[in-house]
């Protein structure tokens, strides 16, 4: 029995990818679904599971431009991390584990929608009309009524809520719970989109600014606002968190405690630095970040923000993305009545083949994959789909951390010759996928075979290695489709974020856009490397539109 309550559009194959640079041509008999994770979903699954960021990677950044090894390894622990399993809210006891990936658990354009409703509606007129910002004491209690949505809506009655939730059966069915949005955005980077609105409508239409320009200094990033309930003396820490030469480490708490603050080699008890309601600890230091309730315990809320010493410039935000902010762009494919998954080869080989000539990933043939080696899902319909790629960026580092990965028929080849046990232990498809990544514009590691203890993966990396100081490469061939896209870059895409671009344009324009739009060409980053606002979901269109109908006009 299929589930109400989402509306469907059908298509034959999809291939839902990143906006704007991963684009795919369609023909005739290709088209676009859409299945969000609704608010009936969101009751079920609760508040999007947080992105689990590791505060010590920023001072790892130089490490990772000279070590393709060390970057794989921090890859992989990324992705181990965004493939966890979180349990639902509400378990539907549908004969399978009620749980979803960490990814699958976050916000989609629909969550984004009804989020900014609430908070928009929340202010008052005279606010509305100077676009106020919205608090942080606002938006924690959007975040907290968006699970509860539902139950405000007259269409959705007890018995059909029930209905619902005992239509859901078997593990497709739950996986079906997430739907297959193309993005989806962490709690962090959905606040930040939504504490950034008004900046992001004073952008929409505006003349693009200069790719270079002598910044001023942002305002103080965000690294952690979380809301604790300890009991009485409890306490819990967070970090450590990398704090460079020149930057500084805000920690402040509400509520029924204090906070502690300690740097240096070693977090022992005798190292704090301060204890009370705010602390602060400067750089360069690794710092350690204590919450403790008092006699009674209760509720705390604790807010973590650092001042850099050379921050990237977002003009069209309110600041950079915080670092627990992530974002995933999936690629959906068909998984019935015929359909197939297109098989790559990336070996040394394959990457000569596919990069030679026009640069577009040949096809080496077609698979019929089933549940147990690749992701799958049922959608309400009965539809099931196959994830056939995922990429991942996280603000971990200055300028993101960009993982990509696809399923593979041949997993522990090449780019996945190095999966390591965490990968593997998560059990079911997930050792069926292969991946790559990138950190920085320009190559830092002189080995082309990147320290590869696997002779595959090292001729690989070897095959697309543009040698000390060229263009740093990383392509998904389930994503990266058409021409001149097998020789791509996600940071060299996503580093023109914000502009009336599509990848087309990107490729086509090796004068303005050299080495497949590999190269850094701007440090004027108008939305923090994310086309979200401008291009796919259209973000800053839909800001616009609500605050347009709900504002009322001046008195």
């Amino acid at each position: 029995m299929a589930r109400p309550g989402r509306s469907l559009a059908f298509a034959g194959i999809v291939a839902l990818a990143a906006a704007a640079c991963g684009d795919p041509p369609r023909d005739v008999c290709e088209g676009v679904i859409t299945s969000a994770l609704s608010a009936p979903d969101r009751k079920l699954v609760g508040a999007a599971a947080p992105y689990v960021a590791d505060g010590m990677l920023r001072g790892r950044d130089d490490e990772l431009a000279r070590s393709q090894a060390a970057r794989r390894e921090v890859a992989w622990a990324a992705l181990a991390r965004v493939l966890e399993p979180v349990p639902f809210a509400i378990d539907p006891d549908a004969g399978a584990p009620a749980e979803l990936p960490r990814w699958h658990t976050w916000y989609g354009v629909e969550d984004m929608n009804r989020l900014f409703e609430h908070l928009f509606r929340g202010l008052t007129p005279d606010e509305m009309r100077a676009r106020a910002s919205f608090t942080d004491v606002a938006l924690d209690e959007a975040f907290a009524w968006n699970p509860t949505a539902v139950d405000g809506l007259g269409s959705w009655p007890p018995d059909r809520w029930q209905a619902y939730v005992d239509a859901v059966e078997g593990a497709a069915e739950v996986a079906g719970i997430g739907g297959i949005d193309r993005v989806a955005y962490s709690p962090g980077a959905t606040r930040h989109l939504l504490a950034s609105y008004a900046p992001i409508i004073g952008c929409e239409g505006a003349p693009p600014p200069p790719e270079v320009t002598d910044a001023p200094t942002a305002g103080p990033r965000r690294m952690v606002r979380e809301r604790l309930t300890l009991a009485a003396c409890a306490e819990r820490g967070f970090g450590p968190y990398f704090v460079g030469e020149g930057e500084t480490l805000h920690a402040r708490v509400e509520g029924a405690g204090e906070v502690r603050v300690r740097s240096g080699a070693a977090p022992t008890m005798d190292a704090v630095d301060c204890a009370g309601a705010t602390c602060e600890a400067s750089g360069p230091a690794a710092v350690w970040v204590t919450v403790a309730s008092d006699g009674g315990g209760g509720a705390v809320t604790l807010t973590i923000d650092y001042q850099e010493a050379d921050p990237a410039w977002a003009p069209c935000l309110r600041s950079p993305f915080p670092l627990d902010a992530a974002v995933v762009k999936a690629d959906w494919r068909r998984a019935e009545l015929g359909f197939t998954v297109p098989v790559f080869d990336t070996s040394a080989g394959g990457l000569a083949a596919s990069l030679g000539g026009a640069q577009e990933w040949l096809p080496a043939g077609q698979a019929d994959p089933g549940p147990e080696s690749i992701y799958t899902l049922a959608l309400p319909t009965g539809s099931r789909y196959r994830l056939a790629g995922l990429h991942l960026m996280t603000k971990e580092l200055d300028h993101w951390l960009w993982v990509t990965m696809w399923w593979s028929p041949d997993p522990d080849g090449d780019f996945g010759a190095d999966r390591p046990a965490a990968i593997t232990a998560l059990g079911g498809p997930w050792a069926s996928y292969k991946m790559c990544v990138v950190t920085a514009f320009r190559e830092g590691d002189l080995d082309p075979r990147g320290g590869a203890g696997a002779a595959s993966l090292a001729e690989a990396l070897a095959s697309v290695h543009a040698g000390a100081g060229g263009p740093t490469w990383c392509s998904n061939p389930m994503i990266e489709l058409g021409h001149g896209n097998a020789a791509s870059s996600c940071i060299g895409c996503h580093q023109h974020g914000g502009l009336p671009l599509v990848s087309e344009d990107i490729l086509a324009d090796d004068v303005r856009f050299p080495d497949n739009g590999r190269a850094q060409v701007r440090n004027n980053f108008l939305d923090d490397y994310s086309w979200a606002v401008t291009a796919g979901d259209r973000l800053g269109r839909m800001f616009a539109d609500e605050v347009e109908y709900w504002t009322p006009p001046a008195p």
